[in-house]
């Protein structure tokens, strides 16, 4: 009977890894009472810094060109979005194109596109979308950026603190989106199947007892959705070129585009003259889970973060489920570790390849760790019992 159980295990897995694609890549829809963006709905009645102008491509649509000159004093440009309320999801397609761009003194200082979320509270929040230097262009067909917390009031930033050269954003198109019922709903059943399935696969063979396989299927689901998808990062990539998201019937107008805020600076930089008063935002806050925080921070130090990253985890699978169950389970974690990150776009290189070395490694010791423990407890659970011989001398005659 378990036999012919057995291969419904990996075709679950494949209609679980089917269902997943399908819910995040139709996670959202068009909010049709908000209007789509392009820089030309931008451009209107938008007051330029110096340094800052709008030339128009081979077929005329605009372009925002941000040029230090001969000053070398950075030009800030911000692009309030015209928007009746504020939002929770924008999805953007959009590419820059460096000329000559020197950087500056400061690793960060270059050319970069960002998004600032104006919450109610009077509180910024900066998002991160991209940043060029040099001569290479950048720039994604898809991407969803949304502020941690709640609705915000977004605003489009673009920033040359490089030395030379000129930043271009060549074209950037917005929308307003929202999650679907795909993914309100599917979400719960994804996790409610992704469970049942590692709680089967980690109750495999044994014969009595839950508890520990359920224990570590919500360990290995945890980290699945931790790590892999829908992952650490802050902004949310379709797992494909663009979501699959259909044009809704009718779009709601663009509404007069609001003052831009004055935000908070974190490095000031010098004002120019007849310019809004916008000023750098400096080193931008991390943003992601705390696995990707802590992973920025020990850069020098990541072959040991991957290795303690799949330490904890295999050593935990090894005490619930087994040696080879953990191994199974850790696998499987580095592959959807793996393959999410070149889906989302992220790309697959040979420091990948170094990183699946450390994740074995980091397996490898876990089971050493678990050997030298189970042994250790074998054998002080032998020194504590009695020896038959002795138990039955000393009972009295």
């Amino acid at each position: 009977m378990r036999r012919a159980f057995l291969p419904i295990l990996p075709l679950a897995m494949l209609l679980l890894l089917t269902g997943t694609w399908l819910a995040w890549q139709h996670r959202f829809e068009i909010d049709p009472a908000h209007p789509h963006l392009t820089l030309r709905d931008l451009q209107r009645g938008l007051p330029l810094a110096p340094g800052a102008t709008w030339q128009t491509d081979a077929s005329g649509a605009p372009e925002l060109v941000l040029d230090v000159g001969t000053s070398g004093q950075p030009v800030l440009q911000v692009l309030p979005l015209p928007l009746s309320e504020p939002v929770r999801f924008l999805m953007f397609d959009f590419a820059v194109q460096p000329h000559y761009l020197k950087a500056g003194t400061m690793p960060w200082a270059d050319g970069r596109l960002m998004i600032e979320w104006n919450s109610a509270d009077g509180s910024m929040e900066p998002q991160y979308l991209v940043s060029a230097r040099g001569n290479n262009p950048a720039g994604t067909p898809c991407v969803v950026a949304c502020p941690a917390r709640g609705l915000a009031v977004p605003v489009l930033r673009v920033e040359h603190l490089g030395s030379s050269g000129s930043f271009r954003l060549r074209h950037c198109r917005i929308d307003v989106v929202r999650e679907s019922v795909w993914w309100t709903t599917g979400r719960w059943l994804l996790l409610g199947g992704w469970f049942a399935w590692a709680a089967a696969l980690a109750g495999w063979g044994r014969t009595s007892g839950l508890g520990r396989p359920m224990l570590a299927a919500a360990v290995w689901v945890f980290c699945a959705s931790q790590w892999a998808v829908p992952g650490p990062w802050q902004s949310i990539r379709p797992l494909a070129s663009v979501f699959e998201i259909p044009e809704p019937a009718s779009r709601a107008a663009p509404v007069a585009a609001p003052l831009p805020p004055t935000p908070r600076s974190t490095a000031p930089q010098p004002v120019l003259e007849s310019a809004p008063p916008v000023q750098s935002l400096g080193e931008l806050p991390f943003g992601g889970s705390l696995l990707l925080e802590i992973k920025e921070r020990i850069k020098q130090a990541r072959p040991l973060f991957h290795v303690l990253l799949f330490f904890g985890p295999a050593l935990v699978f090894a005490f619930l489920v087994g040696r080879w169950k953990s191994i199974i389970f850790a696998a499987s974690l580095a592959g959807a570790i793996e393959w999410s990150q070149y889906l989302f776009g992220f790309g697959f290189d040979s420091s990948d390849w170094f990183d699946l070395s450390c994740d074995a490694l980091g397996v490898a010791f876990a089971l050493w760790m678990h050997a030298r423990v189970s042994r250790w407890w074998l054998a002080r659970k032998a020194a504590s019992e009695p020896v038959a011989g002795e138990a039955s001398a000393s009972q009295p005659t």
